[in-house]
Order: C-alpha cells, then sequence, then structure tokens
C-alpha cells in the first residue's frame, strides 16, 4: 500500500529558507522510503497502543468488581427490545423445552453447600466430562463445574474471553447477558435453569476434549517478540511467541489452564499426532455470515453486543477499550472496512506520552500485533475494532487501544459484520457511565 501523507518535520525558529528546503526534501525522501517498505501490506493501521505494565493485583480485584450492575445500559438495554424477543422466545419456546429435556437426561447437578469444593487436581478427561455440576455457581469459584458453564457459554457464542475454569467479572456479566436474552432471571448467578439453558444451546458437549495435534498446529514461526516498537519493526511477523501460546488461542484458554490440564506434557517438544486435553470451545469461524445489523459496547461495563435486524442478540463477548477513546454518549459509528492481518502503523503523534518527534514504525502483521489479527475500521478517524496481543487483560481496564476484543472473538465477529453496520456506545465516561434506570 503506497503511503499518501509526507511527514513534513518541524522546523527550528531562525531556520534559513535553505535549511527549511533541505529539511522538507530530507522529509519526503523518508516517508517515501518507509512507503517502499510498506507496498505489500494488507492494511496499515495506526492506532495507540501499549501503555502501563499490566497490574495483576488490580486486575484481580476487578476480576470481582460488581459494579458493573449499576450501569444503564445493564438495566435498560434489554428492555428496549423486549417486545421483538417475546415473540421469538415463544416460538422457539417448545424447541428450547425439547433440546432441554435431552440435555437434562446427561446432567447430574448437585446443591452446592459451604462445605463444598472443587478441584481439577488428579481428576481425568473423563471424570471432568461425567462428574456432576454443583450450582449455584458465584462469587471466587473454580473447578469443573465453573469450566463446564465456561465452555456452554462459549459454544453458545456468548463468550467469557479466556476460560481458564474459575468464575468472576466476565463470566457473570456473560451469564447476565445470557438470562436477559433467554427470558431468565437477570441475576449474573449460574442457577440450575441458566445452566439447563446454556447446555442445551451448546448441545451438552463434553466440556473437555482429547486434540490430536496436526501438522498446522505445530507450524511455526515462533519468534519472541521485543518490548521496543522499534525492535519489533525490525521483525518479520509478529508471530505467536510459543506452540502453547498459540494452543491457547486456538482452545480460547490460557497457557497456564493449560498446563494445569496437562501436568505432563512439554508443550516445546509436542509434535503433529501427539495429544494434548483441551476446553471444548466453538470451532473457529471461517466462512463469511453477515447476520450482525448492530453493535452495542459499553464503555464501562467492557461488554460487546452484536445483534440481529429483529434485535436479537447473536453474539456477546467481555471487551477493553482504551481510556483514550470516550465518545460521547449515545454515540454512533459505522464500520467502514474490515481486515484480516493488518500491519501497523506506529506514530508518536497519537501518544502524549511520546514526543511527537519521534520516528514512526511499521510493525507486520501477527498475532502479537498491537491489534492482534482483526482491524475493523470505524467512521471515527484512528479507531476501530480489533484483536490483542494480550487476552487475559480482556475485559479489564487499559491505557490505549480502541475496541478490543480476544483474537478468537474479534475473528467471528469479522465474518458476521459489513461495512455500514452501525456501532453503538452507552455507559460512556463522559455522561451517562455510572446513571441508572429511571
Amino acid at each position: 500500500m503506497v503511503m499518501t501523507t509526507v511527514l513534513l518535520l518541524a522546523l527550528a525558529a531562525g531556520c534559513t529558507k535553505e535549511e527549511a528546503k533541505q529539511t522538507t526534501e530530507k522529509a519526503k525522501e523518508k516517508a517515501q522510503n518507509v512507503a517502499a517498505k510498506v507496498t505489500d501490506a494488507v492494511d496499515d493501521v495506526g492506532v495507540p497502543f501499549g501503555g502501563p505494565p499490566d497490574d495483576p493485583k488490580a486486575r484481580e480485584q476487578q476480576r470481582l468488581d460488581e459494579q458493573w450492575r449499576q450501569l444503564q445500559s445493564f438495566r435498560e438495554q434489554q428492555a428496549a427490545i423486549a417486545a421483538a424477543q417475546q415473540q421469538q422466545q415463544q416460538q422457539k419456546a417448545a424447541q428450547q423445552a425439547a433440546e432441554q429435556a435431552a440435555a437434562a437426561a446427561q446432567l447430574q447437578i448437585v446443591p452446592r453447600t459451604k462445605k463444598t469444593k472443587e478441584s481439577f487436581k488428579g481428576l481425568t478427561v473423563d471424570a471432568i466430562n461425567s462428574g456432576p455440576v454443583l450450582l449455584p455457581i458465584r462469587g471466587d469459584l473454580s473447578g469443573p463445574s465453573v469450566l463446564k458453564a465456561q465452555v456452554y457459554l462459549d459454544r453458545a457464542d456468548f463468550s467469557v474471553g479466556s476460560l481458564d475454569g474459575r468464575w468472576g467479572r466476565n463470566s457473570a456479566i456473560t451469564t447476565w447477558w445470557w438470562q436477559r436474552s433467554h427470558g431468565l432471571e437477570a441475576t449474573g448467578e449460574m442457577d440450575e435453569p441458566t445452566f439447563r439453558s446454556v447446555a442445551a444451546a451448546a448441545g451438552a458437549a463434553p466440556a473437555l476434549q482429547s486434540y490430536t495435534l496436526t501438522a498446522d498446529d505445530v507450524k511455526g514461526p515462533f519468534v519472541s517478540i521485543p518490548e521496543d516498537v522499534y525492535d519489533k519493526e525490525k521483525l518479520a511477523c509478529l508471530c505467536y511467541e510459543s506452540l502453547k501460546e498459540k494452543l491457547a488461542e486456538k482452545f480460547h484458554t490460557t497457557e497456564d489452564f493449560l498446563d494445569r490440564l496437562n501436568p505432563d506434557v512439554k508443550f516445546s517438544e509436542l509434535a503433529a499426532g501427539q495429544t494434548i486435553v483441551a476446553p471444548n470451545v466453538r470451532p473457529a469461524t471461517t466462512a463469511d455470515n453477515f447476520d450482525v445489523a448492530k453493535v452495542v459496547v459499553s464503555i464501562v461495563g467492557n461488554t460487546f453486543n452484536a445483534f440481529d435486524a429483529s434485535g436479537r442478540l447473536l453474539f456477546h463477548a467481555p471487551t477493553t477499550v482504551g481510556s483514550k477513546y470516550d465518545p460521547s454518549p449515545n454515540e454512533t459509528v459505522k464500520v467502514v472496512k474490515v481486515v484480516q492481518d493488518p500491519h501497523f502503523h506506529y506514530q508518536p503523534t497519537l501518544f502524549h506520552e511520546v514526543p511527537d518527534t519521534d520516528p514512526e514504525a511499521h510493525l507486520k502483521p501477527g498475532p502479537n500485533s498491537p491489534v492482534g489479527v482483526v482491524w475493523i475500521a470505524l467512521s471515527k478517524a484512528h479507531f476501530g475494532i480489533h484483536g490483542t496481543s494480550d487476552p487475559e487483560s480482556i475485559g479489564y481496564a487499559s491505557s490505549h487501544g480502541c475496541i478490543r476484543l480476544t483474537n478468537w472473538d474479534a475473528e467471528e465477529i469479522s465474518h458476521r459484520v459489513r461495512p455500514d453496520v452501525d456501532v453503538a456506545f452507552v455507559d460512556t465516561r463522559k455522561g451517562g457511565g455510572e446513571t441508572t434506570a429511571r
């Protein structure tokens, strides 16, 4: 892609006309050299990224933060489409009842008590898949019951982000939206009616699978990703750093959780034909199916909801919206373009903490790109929906970025939206972020 914008370096006070001319010529030459480097680029995305180092303690506090319950969108959004959904729910009631009855035959649900504790330690795949489900699920809980709930939600297109068998903010919010969109009492807690509903939608599939690796699974290249943006620019791709990272994204989980499920596996030594234990998540979407008519993003609530033309909620995912992106209350923009494997254009002028005189940089595509594997450009300059190199951060606070999703959620939505789809914002930081329903 040929760059059309030439960067003119600011002239120092007192420069002569000759000095100004020389400086301008140098700037033009530099811009032309940069343009030559990216002639083969699919796209050249320029947005803020980075920010302070991740703070695990802060993330832990946010994991159990339930202030999202007070946001206006969580109390009003579904009420606006309740009438349309009611008719659809009545039509599907008989079918859902039959599905739930079939799923119920495969589920063992046991009331949870204060003395009940669950663990993955020492359990086989069969033991986890066939074991009883302890309900309700709320608060700081972990174990096979949580994993089953997360997997079922994921398979029903209600993503919890990185599933890890531990309950928290993302799982609770996803459950809340499932309940609101399926005529259930909206509590954000996984009770028996909700679990049976989600299990039916997911076909009551096993939560874990024994997966045989393919040649494509183990294929690299794998690279070490440096911190410095100019060192990143030198890489041929911002690829996965390891096979374990690649597999964690494939199965919508974390590297730590893969280790927990496979305590005796050395991921660096795996080859095609060998097997691992992994979450049985929804298959990757690779074909276009433009069923999304509108997207609604809660800025403070960290939620991404995609609706069809009738107002039915088709897809939910946690999101993180950068602190620099703060649209006006009820602002609506449009999807302009969808780009797979985008190049990234680092522009210091977009970062208040970076001197504008720092050089620009052009980063190659890859899952560890600042914008991940997908860029969905919006009609607001420099802003879009995109993936991330840090899936575990999704749903929590961020300093830079636009509307970030996990790479797998961004990839799915990229096949379901087309240009001109509305993207509306609620619960913005500028008025309305903490308002409640009348």
